[in-house]
């Protein structure tokens, strides 16, 4: 038996897809490239799968799977993407992102992960500050019968969304990368009258005015 199949869960019937993207030089944390340069905007990439990945996994509350997206890279890259990814997860809890946009992406990911579980979390890998805590908040509402449970982000998007089921709705015509996400969705949920719970806002590192705020977080956040 896999040690793994031997944890018992405080929430056994959750699990928790972690979005990533495969780290490719230039290609990630492009907003940071003019204070870290490529390099160093990998690094903190790769810092940040392996930071959130290990919160969330480590607490135990439920499955964690990291969700990659393809990278459009030479095959000798692909199997460094491979590797790095190995080295913080096992190969079975590792899922390939599919559709075109993020929306649909997410919709299929949370579909394939509903066939299993009662209800199912996802979280970005920029999203250092979604701790254990934060997520227990979110599948206790889950728990307690809340069909759609949102993290809001600071910057008008969302960290984490925790779902029961996928309404058609959610994620129509969605500005992914914009301001104002988490407005546009409200309103899709408004329109199709359904409601949903929200947990107090938490922030991601997607600009170099978030990387102070790194310095904060307990665990640590690891040199990059």
């Amino acid at each position: 038996m896999n040690k793994k199949d031997k944890i018992q869960y405080r929430y056994g019937r959750a699990v928790v897809a972690l979005y990533a993207k495969a780290p490719v030089l230039g290609k990630v944390k492009t907003r940071m490239q003019a204070v870290l340069g490529q390099e160093g905007a990998l690094s903190l990439h790769k810092a940040l799968i392996s930071y959130v990945f290990g919160n969330l996994t480590e607490a135990q509350l439920c499955p964690v799977q990291l969700w990659v997206a393809r990278a459009q890279a030479p095959s000798e890259d692909e199997k460094k993407h491979d590797e790095f990814f190995l080295s913080i997860c096992n190969k079975r809890d590792i899922a390939i992102q599919e559709g075109g946009s993020l929306g649909e992406r997410m919709a299929f990911t949370a579909r394939e992960l509903l066939k299993g579980s009662d209800y199912v979390v996802l979280v970005g890998s920029d999203c250092a500050s979604v701790d254990a805590a934060y997520l227990e908040q979110a599948l206790v509402a889950l728990e307690s019968g809340e069909q759609i449970v949102f993290g809001p982000a600071e910057d008008g998007g969302y960290v984490l969304l925790g779902l029961r089921s996928v309404p058609d709705s959610l994620f129509e015509q969605v500005p992914w990368g914009e301001a104002d996400v988490m407005a546009k969705t409200r309103q899709n949920l408004v329109e199709a009258g359904l409601s949903w719970f929200e947990l107090a806002p938490r922030w991601d590192v997607d600009r170099p005015q978030d990387l102070p705020r790194l310095a904060s977080l307990e665990p640590r956040f690891p040199p990059y």
